[in-house]
């Protein structure tokens, strides 16, 4: 009896398969990893009508097994097996996703994904579990008796498949050659947009940038992939990025709730926040005087009414790291990046 599964393209930038074929090149013989002998069936493969390498099915486990590098250089993939920590790193364009045997970890963009089954090395074969490829790459998946059947969208990739987001810098980190910035927040807040060699930096008047040229307090907009890891915050590769507002150098970024509005006797506001980036009395928070030299925006960087803020509302205020020695703290802000609360 045939049994069918499929599931849905969440985004075509992610057929970045993993996959297939022998790992001769760089497998560790001596060391395989043992599984059971005991086969429940073997499966012949199909990547968008090509035939890659076998894949099997023990007894004990829900997922039949498919090959990394055949799979992988079925769809265009670049592959580099990392012999110390028998793992393969996958790579396409903006697609990064490392592969470690024994472990059910996938490392898809710095953030990790559980499959329920951990990758295995036969005969000196790397291989993950069939819902790697619908799971973590999104593709499209058939079974039909002893057939495996994995389509993908490439026929239909285009730029249209790209979403925008836009808002301010909060961080930037550059880790061991993987960059990425921070927009709109840090810890759970905003979203974190992955850079790769084929991600553009540009001005809005079309002049080149470079990662480095880059910096908090930077106002952007963003052109990134329309799929997201799950994770707070969200995680997406990006393929291009303008800024449309420079920061100045040496800004400081500090965010959090609105917990008190005030207004002075001659009208000056201010407001008190309590969140992240507060490292000198972060229980107190940070109080925030607002001038007419103050930019109040929404993340889109349109103007708010400063007369508008309230509690509760999620602020980015930018400074100049300058602060009084009260408790709490007190800064001019030089920028305000808000999100409204809903009432």
């Amino acid at each position: 009896m045939n049994k069918r599964m499929k599931t849905g393209v969440a985004a075509a930038a992610l057929t970045i398969a993993l996959g297939g074929s022998s790992l001769y090149a760089y497998a560790d013989a001596s060391a395989p990893v043992p599984i059971s002998s005991n086969l429940k069936q073997a499966y012949t493969i199909t990547v968008n009508g090509q035939a890659i390498e076998d894949g099997y099915q023990v007894s004990t486990a829900a997922q039949p097994m498919i090959p990394v590098r055949s799979l992988a250089e079925a769809l265009g993939m670049e592959v580099k097996w990392v012999p110390d920590t028998k793992a393969s790193e996958l790579t396409k364009g903006i697609q990064w996703t490392s592969i470690m045997t024994g472990e059910d970890a996938y490392n898809v963009n710095k953030m990790l994904v559980r499959l329920g089954q951990a990758p295995e090395i036969v005969n000196n074969t790397q291989y993950v579990p069939l819902n790697f490829v619908s799971e973590v790459l999104y593709g499209n998946v058939a079974v039909e008796g002893s057939q495996i059947i994995i389509t993908t969208d490439q026929a239909n990739a285009s730029e249209q498949e790209v979403t925008e987001a836009s808002g301010i810098i909060t961080s930037l980190s550059s880790e061991e050659g993987r960059q990425s910035v921070h927009i709109n927040g840090n810890g759970a807040k905003g979203i974190v947009l992955h850079v790769s060699e084929d991600t553009k930096f540009a001005l809005a008047n079309g002049d080149a940038l470079e990662f480095k040229d880059l910096k908090v307090g930077d106002q952007v907009e963003a052109e990134h992939a329309m799929f997201a890891t799950l994770s707070l915050p969200p995680q997406s590769p990006v393929y291009k990025i303008t800024v449309t507002e420079q920061a100045k150098a040496d800004l400081v970024i500090a965010e959090g709730a609105i917990s008190e509005v005030t207004t002075s006797d001659t009208g000056e506001r201010s407001i008190l926040l309590k969140g992240q980036g507060i490292d000198e009395a972060p229980a107190s928070g940070i109080v925030f005087n607002i001038s007419s030299e103050t930019k109040v925006v929404d993340t889109k960087g349109e103007a708010i009414d400063p007369s508008t803020l309230k509690e509760k509302d999620y602020v980015i205020g930018v400074y100049n790291g300058i602060t009084t020695r009260s408790l709490p703290p007190i800064a001019n802000a030089m920028k305000l990046v808000v999100e409204q609360a809903t009432e």
